[in-house]
This record gives structure tokens, sequence and C-alpha cells, in this order.
């Protein structure tokens, strides 16, 4: 998958937490693990998540690539 970015974890509550990051593709407002992670930014967190990291290399659900 190329251009693989990441973004921060959201709460149910809509803030950005600070436990862990996760990566998207095409669409920087869904992760690729199905979190909404729209209109956060990179905080620094200290990991990133396991299930975006699992398919890290797959295609893109959304773009293929």
């Amino acid at each position: 998958m190329a251009d693989t970015r990441s973004a921060p974890a959201v709460d149910r509550a809509g803030g950005a937490t600070d436990e862990l990051d996760h990566l998207y593709c095409c669409d920087a407002d869904l992760a690729l693990c199905g979190t909404d992670v729209s209109g956060r930014e990179d905080n620094g967190a200290e990991g990133t998540c396991i299930v975006c990291l699992d398919v890290e290399f797959q295609p893109c659900p959304s773009c293929g690539e």
C-alpha cells in the first residue's frame, strides 16, 4: 500500500486520545481499521493500532492500492 500516513486514535466522545496512532491511505478521515479519525492531526502517540498494522500492506478497501 503506497502513501500510508498516521492519525491519532479518537475516543468515543470524539476527542483525540494519546493511546494509539492509526494508519490511513487515500481517505484521511478513515483509518485502515475502520476508525473515524476525521479532523485529527498526528499527536506523537506511543504506539500504532495493531489492526492498522495488520492490514497495512493489504490492498486499501477504498482505492485498491
